[in-house]
Order: structure tokens, then C-alpha cells, then sequence
């Protein structure tokens, strides 16, 4: 019977009769290899959508291989029954349970199958979903048919187009890698197909729609294979590294920096791989280990063969290649390892082991060489063992304490000072043990600004062990620990109780001084006193004799003791005048002079006492030297008067000669040469080392024959050196003299000269008043009274201040003039009586011998309206009492015409004055120029000092002087500071107004001095 009966039959127990078994079962076998295809496709669209995660493709490739395995070797049973039944003859055969074996097999695989396919579509919704979450494009290459199928999603990064490129035969894929890169690809496939390779990772770039470059990773691996091992499907990613690769090209060129650097750098430098292999060095570290060649020859050199070449070099080898071995064993930063060398070097070592991501790559070696540093080390530990050891025995007393002052070190002489042993004190609180309760406030100060980091020093009387009247000077500092933090004091410790006693004894040897200081000025003030009170009768009886009638024996007389007198202030004046020259009082103007000017005018004044004693007297000036210098023209005058005074006065025959020498010229400066000779007595060399020293002279005799005090010359140095200036004198006994001075000015223009101003002052009559002359000295009240009843006055006498306030308690009295020193009541405290108990505010002008500094001061503060100092000129005394007595008038200055100018000033009020008398004009005229020349001095001083109580004071004092020059301009200025309400905030008003004093002053005073020398000739 034939199979398909056979079949037909047995099957018919199961199918309708009607049912055509062959049709159906050929039916069956079919579906059944639909079904295998279907699961085929199956397959093929599950390697297309490809996912991310590679396990879990695997595990799904396993399992779908293991079921087409089974699936596969069901339809081979299959078949094989089914041929076994077709070929076979045997009517005995039991069929029925053959068949329905086989359909019931067929009907399990059919189940199986259906299972099958669930667990495909679930596998391939899950791998889909994964393929739309990543940014790669999966791919899969057809060998056979050459054909390139991918996978791209939504979130791809890659502008490629699928339907361009899949299954397209003739648009390759790699015809979109850059030409250059191409080849990558190409080789890559070709070892595939040569069976080098089962799987590919490379890198190349691609070039996108718009033109642009990207680079790609490319990775990949075989799925199947032919039964001859070809590979037959490629599945693998494409991923987009260009950001990447643009952070590699940025790490690549800061490496190169990074790299060129550690070449150049000071440190040896040695970096090996994970294999032990040099990576990179510097030509530090070759230099270090002298190894020959460059450091780009070490590179790639096993480095167990550097350290054995190297181990000669080190004082300790093994040492050395032990420690290196168990660095490299540990892999744990090891840093500041010293290395001794076998030259006396050493070098400092840092292991770092290098690891990515935890994995160990390798690491880095530093080597730097610190033997002059470990030498400064050995060095600075010696000096600190020498300095603890100086410390420990030093006199300075050194101690530690803690934040609560427990002593925690002290050294021997510490304890010598406070009396203790070491074990005594330490433990001991510092301040419990030495500080007295007084300086318990102080020294908890002190500890406060230690918390703070400020160190100081102090004194402070302390107890001692044995004592409590030691002073110790502290020299107290914060002390830090290694870590920088406060723990506590240091101090140093002086005693100084030795000291302090020579402290007291100075105190008192300065109190003794002060006192002797203030005799002295007492001294100076009680003789200005006693030798002006007689001097200002003879003065001013000579000038009112003068007046008189006189016989020529008679005028010879009056001369002789009018020359005396002078000479005896001229004594007076040089004895004030160093002893402001000594306290530093004097100040120097700087203002425009013309040197040939000012050394003609000094000799017109003395010329004429040289020519009476038949003495030739020369004067020359350099032509270079500039028409305009600045400086103080007056106290060059000074100098120069003294000297030429003094050659004329040693010099019996011969010559005085004033050279004015241009020394060195300079674009803005002029060095002078004032050279003064004569023939003289001279003097002896011994005597030239002391010829500055003050009270010197050569000897008795000199006093006797020719005066003076001895000062003239230590006032001409002091001068000169004010002046920044120098002198030298060259003498010899019965030669002469040669003084030489040397002295530097700036360059002046024009404008620097002091300027003309016409003024006009008309003069007043003092008449119908009643004055009060308050005067213990008779001669001083005759004196008084006679030159004051010339003018109309009448006068009334007290001898003392407290029949002065009597007088002015029951009489009218217009002013007073008031002398300071006086019995039973001085002129200071009367004043002070008259203003406070009598409430007046009568005019008080001082009349004292006293012209000592400060002495106007304490007139004006008692309450005193002005000040004249004895001897006095006749013409001072009007005018100060005309001016507060207010019978002053001025007038402005007179119209100029074309043809005449106004002089700044004239002496028409002073002729009237004086009747005439050119010497006492003379007089007037040296002591207008000496005196408002230091009054504008200190005028200018005291506004620097913002005493404007005497800068109005002062004005108050030129004023009158001025008006007798008649300068109205400069009185007017005066008149204004003087009455001025000035307020702080009218200060530059003021000051401008003593800036016009100033040029004035400095218009009228040359002038003054040449109308004074031609008089004097």
C-alpha cells in the first residue's frame, strides 16, 4: 500500500471523510515551512533593530538560536517519518499510533512555535524601544549581498539618511568617509572577509548633508558565518566623537604644554608606565644621574635598568634599590624622601602612583636637589643650638608662659634676676609671683594685646625673690606653637634698676639745669635791665643836650659819651643776639638783592671809619657775579659789617680789602668767595682753633684796648652756617688776616628785586595831654619828662605800680607809661590791678630795660597796650604815644606827575623830629632797618603758627615805625592787620595782607640802606 494511502487512511480518523488527506497534509507541510520562513524573517528583522545593550542581545540571539535549533530538528524529524512512511511496504506497520504520534509531535511544535514567536515580538518591542532611547545608529552589513542596512532613530546625531543608503548596492557606505580616512574603512572589511578579524573598533570621519566633517567610532563584531567560516552578517554602532576628539585636541596641546614644560622644569622628572617603561623625562633628571644623551633617548627604556645603572651614584645602593622596589610594590605617595649621593649631594624624591578610572597606569618620579638647602638646614641648626646656648647664658632674661602666665621655660639669667632656681618657677604663675598689684591692670593689658598678635615694651617696678624695688624692662611677644596657634608669651627681661637710678639723678641734674637756664635768662634779663635803665638816660639826656647850645669842647664831650654809650649797646645787642643765634630762633629771608649793591652800601658805612684812621680800604666785586641773587641781604650785611668792623678795628696801618669772588657758576646757582683781609695785628695760630668758640679773645689786653665781647665771631659763624655757608680764617701774628667766606645763592630775575611804592604819612603834634610816668629810676623820669614837655605834655610821676594805681584812682590821665620791674609792685601786676580792679581801659605802654625774648609777650598778656624797650629814641617814644592817643592822620599816596615820582618814603617827618640832627637820623635809620626787618620775621612766623594775637601785635609795632618813614602804604597794611576781627576762616585774606607788608618792606629797605650809607659818608 502506498504511503499517501497509508497516510490518507490513518489520518481519516481524525478529519472528515470528505477531507483529501494528500491535499491537506502537503497543506500542513507547507505551513509548517511558511512557518520556519516566517520565523526566519523573524530573525532577520530582530538583527536590524539591533539595541544598545549588548548582553541583552546576546541573551535573545542565544535563545532564538537555541529554538530555530529546535525547530529546525523538528522538521527534520518530521521529514524523515514522513519519507520512512513513503518508502515503506510493510502492511504490518501499526499505523494509527505511528500517525498520531507524528500529529500529536507536529501539534507540540505548532504550540512551541506560536510560544515562540510571543516572546520574538515582546524581544522586539523591548529592543526597538532601547534602539529610541540611544543616540548610536546600529547597522548591519550583508556580506553576500553586499548590502548595508541601519537603524537610525529620532535622537540620531548623524545626518544620514536610510532610504539613501539601505540596500542601495551602489551607494557604499564608505563613499561618505572623508577620502583620506577611507582607506580605515576599506581595510577593515577586507580583514573580515579574510577572517583576521571577528570584531572592529576604528575611528574616521564622515561627511554629512551639509558639507560639514564629524568624526565617528565605528564598532562592530560578526553574528553568523558561512559553514566555511566566512563571515556572512556584520551588526555593530556608529558613534559621534567629534566633541570628544575637539576635548582630545585640547588635553593633546595642554599635554604638549604640560610636556614642555616638565622638560624645562627645575625638578627631575621621570614618569613610567603601568609596564615599568620611561614615558617621559627631563634633562634635569639626566643631568641628576649624568646619563649620557638627550631625555627623548631614555624614552621607552625599562626602568629597572636606569635604577641598576644609577645605584653607584648613591652613598646607600641597596638602600635605595629597596626603598625603590617597595614604592613600586605599594603604590602609596611617598613624599620628601631623601637620597644621599656618593658626592655629597641630596636629593629629595616624591613617588605618585598614577590611576584612571581606578585602574593603575603608571607613575610619576620628582627629584630635586636640596643640598644647599639641607646645608642652610645643618647650618641654621647650629646656629639655633648657638643662639639657644647664647640665650641660656645671655644677661637677658628669657621666659615662656602659657595663656594662664604658668611658666613653662625660663633661662640661668632669669633666674639670676628674680632670685629663683629653675624647679622654683616652673609651674608658677608669672604674674602672681612678680607682678605687684599696682601693674596687675597693665599686665593683663599687655597678655590682651598678645591675644591680638602685637608685641610691645614697657617698664615695670617688680618683686623679686629677695626684693620689691627692681624695675625690669619687658620686652613682651605672642608665642605660636609649629601649627601657628597662640599659646601663650615669650619675654625678654632687662634689669634695669641701675638705670633707673641714673634716670632720678638725671632728672634731677635736669631740674638743676633747668634752673641754672633760668638763672641764666634772669641773669640776661636783670643785666639788659640794669645797663639799659642808665643807658637810657645817657642816651636820651645826650640827644636832648644835643639840642642845646653847645661850645665845640662841649660837643666833643657829648660825643665821646654818645660814642661810649653806643659802643655799650652794640655789647648788649651781640649778647641777645647769640642767644637767639643759640635757641635757634633766627630765620633767614630769601628774597632778590644785588650783591654789588648791598657789599657798596656796607662799605660806604664803614669807609669813612677806615679813611679817619688813615687806613686804605678797597672794595671789588667779580663782574660775573649775577645783578640778581636771593637770599637775605640783611644778614649778609651783618656778617660782612662785623668783619670789616673788626679788620678796621685791629688794623692800626695798611689796607681792608672786600673782594667778592665768583667761585663756580651754575645754570640756576652762583658759589661766592667773600674774601676780607687787612694788615693787622693778626694772630697765632693757637688762638685760631678757639677764634669761634663764644666769649673769645686772644687775650685781656684785647678787651681793654679795643672792647667788645667776644662774641662777634661765633655770631658771624652760626650766621654763615644758617646760610649753608662756610668760613675760614688765615692769620698771622703781626700779617693780618684773611677771612674767607664761601657762600651759594639761586639765580634771581628782575622780578625777584624788591619793588618802589610811593606812600605819604603827614606828621602830628603830640599836645594837651596828661600822661603818667610810672618810673623807680629818676634819670629815666627826667629823661621822660623832658623830651615829652617838648611837645606839650603834661606829665605826672609815680615810683612805683601801687602809687601808679592810686594816681589813676583819683586823676585823669590819657596813657600811662609803665615801667616792669619796680619796688613794692612791678609794672605787670599794676597793669593787671588797673584792668581788673579798676576796670580801665586807659592806654599802658611798657617802658622796660628788659629786651630779653618774651619779655613783650607777658606785657601785651597782663593786659598792656604796647611795648618800648629801653634806651629808647625820642622819636619811638612820640609815636607810640601819638598812636594810641589816636592823633595820627594819614594820607594816601600823592599823585604822580609826568615828570617827578613820588619816593617811597622821605624824612621830612624824621628832620622835623630830630631838627635836623643827621646823626640821630642815622641812628634812626639802622635801627628802622635792624628792627622792622625782625619784626616782619616774626610777624610772618607767628601767622605760620596761627598767633594772631601776635601777629596783630607786631603790626601794631611797625606801624608807627613805618608812619615815621612816611611808607603810608606799608602803615596802611599794618593798620589792618592790626584791627583786623581775623577768624579762622579769614585766614587767607590775612595772609595775603602780610605778603604785601612783605613786598613793601623788601621795596623800601634797600633804599633805606644806600640814603643811610651816603648820610654816614
Amino acid at each position: 500500500m502506498s504511503f499517501n494511502k497509508l497516510l490518507e487512511r490513518q489520518i481519516k480518523k481524525y478529519l472528515p471523510e470528505d477531507y483529501f488527506l494528500e491535499e491537506h497534509l502537503n497543506r500542513f507541510i507547507q505551513a509548517v515551512h511558511d512557518s520556519y520562513e516566517e520565523y526566519e524573517r523573524d530573525r532577520k528583522l530582530f538583527n536590524h533593530a539591533f539595541a544598545c545593550s549588548e548582553k541583552e542581545y546576546m541573551e535573545i540571539n542565544e535563545q532564538l538560536k537555541r529554538e530555530a535549533k529546535l525547530k529546525h530538528a523538528s522538521i527534520q524529524h518530521l521529514k524523515e517519518t514522513i519519507n520512512k512512511f513513503k518508502g515503506s511496504d510493510d502492511l504490518n506497520y501499526n499505523e494509527t499510533d505511528d500517525l498520531s504520534d507524528i500529529i500529536n509531535y507536529l501539534e507540540h511544535e505548532l504550540q512551541e512555535k506560536k510560544k515562540a514567536d510571543i516572546l520574538l515580538q515582546q524581544s522586539e518591542k523591548r529592543l526597538r524601544l532601547a534602539l529610541q532611547t540611544i543616540d548610536d545608529n546600529v547597522w548591519e552589513y550583508h556580506f553576500p549581498s553586499r548590502t548595508m542596512t541601519f537603524a537610525v532613530n529620532e535622537k540620531s546625531i548623524l545626518d544620514l539618511d536610510r532610504n539613501v543608503y539601505e540596500g542601495n548596492e551602489n551607494l557604499v557606505w564608505w563613499q561618505t568617509i572623508v577620502e583620506e580616512d577611507r582607506p580605515i574603512a576599506i581595510e577593515t572589511f577586507q580583514k573580515y572577509m579574510s577572517g583576521e578579524i571577528s570584531k572592529h573598533c576604528v575611528e574616521y570621519r564622515v561627511k554629512l548633508k551639509d558639507g560639514s566633517t564629524r568624526w565617528i567610532l565605528n564598532r562592530g563584531g560578526v553574528i553568523s558565518k558561512s559553514k566555511n567560516g566566512k563571515p556572512v552578517t556584520i551588526i555593530g554602532t556608529l558613534t559621534d566623537i567629534q566633541n570628544y576628539k575637539n576635548i582630545q585636541g585640547e588635553l593633546t596641546a595642554t599635554a604638549n604644554r604640560l610636556s614642555h614644560l616638565l622638560i624645562n622644569l627645575q625638578t627631575g622628572v621621570l614618569l613610567e608606565d603601568e609596564n615599568g617603561k620611561v614615558v617621559l623625562t627631563n634633562k634635569k633628571f639626566t643631568d641628576f644621574f649624568a646619563y649620557p644623551g638627550s631625555p627623548e633617548t631614555l624614552v621607552g627604556i625599562e626602568c629597572t635598568e636606569l635604577y641598576e645603572s644609577s645605584t653607584a651614584l648613591f652613598k646607600h645602593p641597596l638602600e635605595f634599590i629597596t626603598n625603590t622596589a617597595r614604592h613600586l610594590k605599594a603604590r602609596q605617595p611617598v613624599n620628601n624622601e631623601e637620597l644621599k649621593m656618593a658626592d655629597g649631594r641630596v636629593l629629595e624624591r616624591n613617588y605618585i602612583p598614577l590611576f584612571i578610572d581606578d585602574v593603575y597606569r603608571g607613575h610619576l618620579w620628582t627629584y630635586n636637589d636640596i643640598t644647599e638647602r639641607k646645608r642652610s638646614e645643618i647650618k641654621l641648626k647650629r646656629q639655633e643650638e648657638k643662639y639657644r646656648s647664647i640665650i641660656a647664658n645671655m644677661n637677658l632674661g628669657l621666659i615662656e608662659v602659657d595663656l594662664e602666665q604658668n611658666i613653662r621655660y625660663v633661662n640661668q639669667s632669669f633666674c639670676f634676676m628674680s632670685g629663683y632656681e629653675e624647679h622654683e618657677l616652673i609651674g608658677q604663675n608669672a604674674s602672681d609671683l612678680f607682678v605687684k598689684e599696682e601693674n596687675k591692670e597693665m599686665v593683663e593689658n599687655k597678655n590682651d594685646l598678645r591675644q591680638t598678635g602685637l608685641s610691645d615694651a614697657y617698664e615695670m617696678n617688680v618683686n623679686t625673690k629677695h626684693s620689691d624695688s627692681h624695675w625690669w624692662l619687658v620686652s613682651g611677644a605672642p608665642l605660636y606653637n609649629d601649627k601657628q596657634q597662640h599659646i601663650g608669651s615669650i619675654g625678654i627681661h632687662l634689669d634695669i634698676t641701675e638705670q633707673k637710678m641714673l634716670q632720678r639723678q638725671l632728672e634731677e641734674a635736669k631740674k638743676i639745669a633747668e634752673k641754672s637756664v633760668h638763672a641764666k635768662d634772669l641773669f640776661l634779663a636783670n643785666m639788659s635791665h640794669e645797663i639799659r635803665t642808665p643807658m637810657n638816660a645817657i642816651l636820651g639826656m645826650s640827644k636832648q643836650l644835643q639840642k642845646t647850645i653847645l661850645n665845640q669842647q662841649q660837643q666833643s664831650f657829648l660825643e665821646i659819651i654818645g660814642t661810649a654809650a653806643e659802643n655799650l649797646l652794640v655789647i648788649i645787642n651781640d649778647i641777645l643776639d647769640f642767644s637767639k643765634l643759640e635757641a635757634g630762633k633766627v630765620t633767614l629771608e630769601e628774597i632778590g638783592f644785588n650783591m654789588h649793591d648791598l657789599v657798596t652800601n656796607t662799605s660806604r658805612v664803614l669807609k669813612l671809619k677806615a679813611e679817619e684812621k688813615g687806613l686804605m680800604f678797597e672794595v671789588t666785586v667779580h663782574p660775573g657775579v649775577a645783578n640778581v641773587l636771593k637770599g637775605d641781604p640783611y644778614r649778609i650785611n651783618q656778617v660782612l659789617m662785623n668783619l670789616l668792623s673788626n679788620s678796621i678795628k685791629f688794623t692800626k696801618r695798611g689796607r681792608v680789602a672786600l673782594e667778592c669772588m665768583l667761585y663756580r657758576s651754575k645754570p640756576d646757582l652762583q658759589e661766592l668767595d667773600i674774601i676780607i683781609s687787612d694788615t693787622g695785628k693778626g694772630m697765632d695760630e693757637a688762638y685760631l682753633k678757639n677764634l669761634f668758640n663764644k666769649f673769645s679773645q686772644e687775650d685781656e689786653s684785647i678787651a681793654r684796648s679795643y672792647g667788645g665781647t667776644g662774641l662777634g665771631m661765633s655770631i658771624v659763624k652760626q650766621l654763615v652756617e644758617l646760610m649753608n655757608g662756610t668760613i675760614e680764617v688765615q692769620s698771622k701774628k703781626g700779617e693780618g688776616t684773611t677771612v674767607t667766606i664761601q657762600l651759594s645763592f639761586p639765580k634771581g630775575s628782575e622780578s625777584d628785586l624788591p619793588k618802589k611804592d610811593n606812600s605819604h604819612v603827614e606828621a602830628h603834634i603830640l599836645a594837651d595831654k596828661k600822661i603818667l610816668v610810672v618810673e623807680d629810676n629818676e634819670m629815666n623820669r627826667i629823661v621822660a619828662e623832658t623830651i615829652l614837655n617838648q611837645y606839650g605834655a603834661t606829665i605826672s610821676e609815680a615810683v612805683n605800680g601801687m602809687d601808679a594805681i592810686d594816681a589813676l584812682r583819683h586823676n585823669h590821665f590819657d596813657i600811662v607809661l609803665m615801667d616792669i620791674q619796680m619796688p613794692v609792685m612791678d609794672g605787670l601786676e599794676a597793669t593787671r590791678h588797673v584792668r581788673q580792679e579798676l576796670a580801665s581801659n586807659i592806654p599802658i605802654i611798657a617802658l622796660t630795660a628788659n629786651a630779653v625774648k618774651g619779655e613783650m609777650e607777658k606785657c601785651i598778656q597782663a593786659g598792656m597796650n604796647d611795648y618800648l624797650s629801653k634806651p629808647f629814641e625820642e622819636e619811638d617814644l612820640i609815636r607810640l604815644i601819638a598812636k594810641w592817643l589816636g592823633r595820627e592822620t594819614h594820607f594816601g599816596p600823592v599823585k604822580l606827575t609826568e615828570v617827578t615820582d613820588t619816593p617811597l618814603y622821605d624824612l621830612c617827618k624824621l628832620k622835623q623830629i630830630t631838627r635836623g640832627d643827621e646823626k640821630f637820623i642815622i641812628k634812626m635809620l639802622q635801627v628802622f632797618i635792624s628792627e622792622t626787618t625782625t619784626s616782619l620775621t616774626n610777624l610772618e612766623q607767628a601767622f605760620e603758627q596761627k598767633d594772631i594775637k601776635q601777629v596783630q601785635f607786631l603790626a601794631h609795632r611797625m606801624k608807627s615805625s613805618l608812619n615815621n618813614l612816611n611808607i603810608c602804604s606799608a602803615g596802611s597794611i599794618a593798620e589792618k592787620i592790626e584791627k583786623g576781627d581775623w577768624a579762622a576762616c579769614d585766614f587767607p585774606a590775612l595772609q595775603k595782607q602780610i605778603i604785601a607788608l612783605r613786598k613793601v618792606i623788601d621795596k623800601v629797605i634797600p633804599m633805606i640802606m644806600a640814603d643811610y650809607a651816603e648820610l654816614h659818608c
